[in-house]
Formats: C-alpha cells, structure tokens, sequence
C-alpha cells in the first residue's frame, strides 16, 4: 500500500517507556495508587505513526561535517515530532542498488515504510544539500528538497545554525506530507530568563539552540505569549506612568523597537493569550478589584480597545486560554473553594467545572489542533508542593500525567502542531525548560543556564 496521508485516530497505549533523557529528571513510569500502570489516552501521537529509516548521507567533496551533523539534527527532528517511528540503524541492508537508487527489494525486509536519502556537497562557495523522501513499498519519490547554502570564503565550516535550519525545514515538510500539518521543528519558544542578568523574554529554537535576548525591561517581563501567526509576542511588563509603577500587557513585534504598552489599566494585569485568529487577547487583571486583589478575566481586541470584563464574582478567576475555535476559554478559579480548572463562553456564560486530577491546578493550556481540541494541559499538585503536568481529556473526562520525579513541573504549553508540551521544571538549584510529546515520551530539557520559566510555542 502506497504512503498517503495519514489520519488521527485515537487509541490507547501504555507508558512503558520514556526518552532517555529521564535520568536527567527522575521520571519514573507513570503509575496509579494500586501500582498498575497508567494507560495514557493519545490522539495518536495525531497520526498513525510511519515507520522511517533514514540512513547515513551520502557525501560529496570533503562534507562530512556537514553531513553527520545534519543527519543528527534531522534525525532528532523527526523523532521528536510524534509522526515516525525511526528504524534502530543496525536493521538498515545496504543502501542503495548498483545503479545508485535505494534497493527497495532490500528495504521491503525491514519495518520500514519511508526512507529518507539525504546528499550533501561542496561546489565552489556554495553547500548543495539534497533531501529526497521514498515510499518504500512502491519505490516512489514522494518529496525532494534542494538546499543552497553560501560558505563564507573565511569559514571552514558552514555555521551550525544554518545546518540545523535546512534539516527543520525538511523535517517540517515531511510532517506536513503525511499530516497536512507543518512541524514544530522550524518554530521557536518565548521564555522568561536572567541567564544574562534580569529576568527578560528571551527566544530560542524548538530544540534550546539559537537563545536571543528580545526584551530590555529592567528585570520584569514576564508571561510571553506568541500571537498564532509567529509576528508578535504579548506579554507582562512593569511600568511606570504618570509616575505610578504598574504591571501592564506590552506587545513585542518582530521588527524590533520599544515594545509599545497596548493593555494599561489601574490593576495588575497578566496571563494574556491571543484568540486562534488573532484579533483578541484575553487575560486576568485586578483592574476592578484593586482593593481586595481580586482578579477578573477580560477579553479585548489585539490592539488592546473594545476592553469588556468576562467574569464577575467575588473569587480569583485568572490564567485563561483559549480553545482553537475561539469559542470557549478556560481558566482557573478559586470559587467554590479551591484552585480548579473551568471553561466558559467567550462571552462569560455556560461556566462549567472540569473534573480534573490534582489539587491546586494552575496554567492551563488548550491543544491549538482542532484534531486534538478536546485536550487541555495543565499543572497541578499531587500533594503538598510536589507539582506535575496532566493532559484532561474532554472527550474521556480523565486526567492523565505526562510527567513524572520533579519537585514541580510548571507552566505547559503546546507546540503549534498540538504534539509537544513544553514546560518549565526544577533541576537542581534552578527551574529550567523542557520538552515533551503528548504522551509522557521524548522528554529532553532544553535550557541549561540561569533560571528560566514561562515557555511560550510558536513562531517560525
């Protein structure tokens, strides 16, 4: 059967085993009080899975450095992104026949379904780096991709930024073939970190490469949010104006410049979040409250006019998020007593309570795949300060861990394609940024300086 593309399903598996770079934080296998394993609920892992071999490259005019690293870095892109399962290279037969094509004959005796051929060479001041995709059963070419890179005439070596980012973009592509959905490897993620003194918003690759400083607010900016189309990023920033300090929603456009104040009012404002379309922002603020410290949730237009409150009770309603149809918006609040998880109409009616796992819930995050809508991350204590990130399931009504050994995991967000969680987490004296599929597996941590909390995911 030829290669097509590939619908979610939904399915249930074990957690039997996690990437290995657990060790870094304890996980251990999820596990309920009896001690039987928990079963996590997957859309899939939002296909069904390929089976993918993707041998070494072919290489030409002396680039082998080239070569392995970007083997690497698309071999990592490719597992991370919860589309293919990789072929262990030991199964791998010989490569290619006598006239220079894969032997499909051979590659038909393995798992493998796709096969990726990668070649790389040096021509004059440019590296050419070709990417061809096959369906293994059929022999066919499904996708080619040529790459052109100029060499600096001092460089030895082609940057290893510019490497990672043709193997991204082919990754990317491969995931959308099969998905219809563009990867998350070409993305990047807003954090918060004082890696270089004050806390400031700070981007970098999906994978912890390419870290840049984007903000110079004097030590308080916090709560980055991307807007859906990667081009801006709201967020929390401490102000002053007429002479009184205030916590306002700034607004940090990809151009550059004094990011401009776009929410100011007479409360504390935070936890903004942009409709899926990008015309709003909804976010909590003490601004009708200021005497009793009581937030509200208010929903504005992108340019922070039409402000309307959403929310009117004498409890702390706060960190909303929209669902990716812009209808709905959970958030947490203490009515009722407790911290709980609820969702509501954008216009503030239909209030529901989740019945979700954990006490003291916190940072919610809605799954921005319409194909995964009904899932809702989010943190939450399983007793004292020992916090972990779930996934709710609307759909089930169940609550899930995908996380497991932190002190506390905070603050989930999805990756734009739905499949990947990143989250902050503390490992060692400091909280640092980590990445992990939906389903508890390919855990890696991303962040390895400063303190660093509050990831937001998007932005290509």
């Amino acid at each position: 059967m030829n290669l097509q593309l590939r619908l979610p399903i939904i399915f249930f598996a074990a957690l039997a085993s996690m990437s290995s770079d657990a060790s870094l934080v304890g996980v251990a296998m999820a596990q309920n009080q009896q001690g039987e394993d928990i079963y996590i609920e997957l859309r899939n892992r939002a296909v069904n899975p390929i089976t993918l071999a993707v041998p070494t490259f072919s290489i030409i005019s002396g680039a082998e450095g080239e070569a392995n690293m970007l083997r690497q870095v698309l071999w990592n892109d490719l597992d991370y992104s919860m589309v293919f399962d990789l072929v262990d290279s030991k199964f791998y037969p010989d490569i290619v026949s006598g006239d220079g094509s894969p032997d499909f004959t051979a590659w038909r005796q393995t798992d493998a379904e796709a096969l990726i051929r990668g070649f790389v060479r040096r021509q004059d001041d440019d590296l050419i780096v070709e990417f061809r995709l096959y369906d293994v059963a059929s022999g066919q070419q499904i996708i080619g991709k040529r790459y052109y890179q100029e060499i600096p005439v001092t460089a030895a070596i082609i940057s290893n930024s510019q490497l990672r980012r043709i193997a991204h973009e082919f990754n990317d592509e491969a995931v959308f073939y099969f998905t219809g959905q563009y990867g998350a490897a070409s993305t990047r993620i807003a954090y918060v970190s004082n890696r270089r003194g004050p806390k400031e918003i700070h981007l970098m690759d999906y994978d912890g490469y390419g870290d840049q400083r984007i903000t110079n607010d004097g030590g308080f900016a916090l709560n980055p949010a991307f807007s859906p189309n990667g081009d801006q990023i709201a967020y929390v920033s401490y102000r002053s104006h007429d002479g009184i300090p205030n916590v306002d929603i700034a607004m940090l456009n990809k151009g550059g410049g004094i990011p401009p104040v776009i929410i100011r009012t007479n409360g504390q404002d935070s936890s903004p979040d942009w409709s899926p379309d990008g015309s709003r922002l909804v976010f909590s603020s003490t601004k009708d409250g200021t005497k009793t410290g009581n937030s509200e949730i208010y929903i504005s237009k992108s340019d922070g006019s039409d402000l309307q409150r959403i929310t009117n009770n004498s409890e702390i309603d706060t960190s909303p998020t929209f669902s990716p149809n812009g209808r709905e918006i959970a958030f947490i609040s203490t009515r009722g007593g407790g911290q709980h998880l609820y969702k509501m109409s954008i216009d503030g009616i239909n209030v529901r309570r989740l019945p979700v796992e954990g006490t003291q819930i916190d940072s919610p995050t809605w799954n921005p795949n319409p194909q995964l809508s009904d899932l809702i991350a989010y943190a939450a204590s399983e007793g004292g300060n020992r916090f972990q990130v779930f996934v709710y399931s609307l759909s089930t009504g169940r609550s899930v861990p995908v996380t497991r050994g932190y002190g506390r995991a905070d603050s989930p967000n999805w990756s734009p394609d739905g499949r990947q969680i990143v989250f902050e987490a503390a490992q060692g004296n400091q909280n640092h940024i980590f990445a992990v599929g939906l389903d508890g597996s390919r855990l890696r941590q991303l962040t390895r300086e400063g303190a660093n909390q509050s990831p937001s995911w998007g932005g290509r």
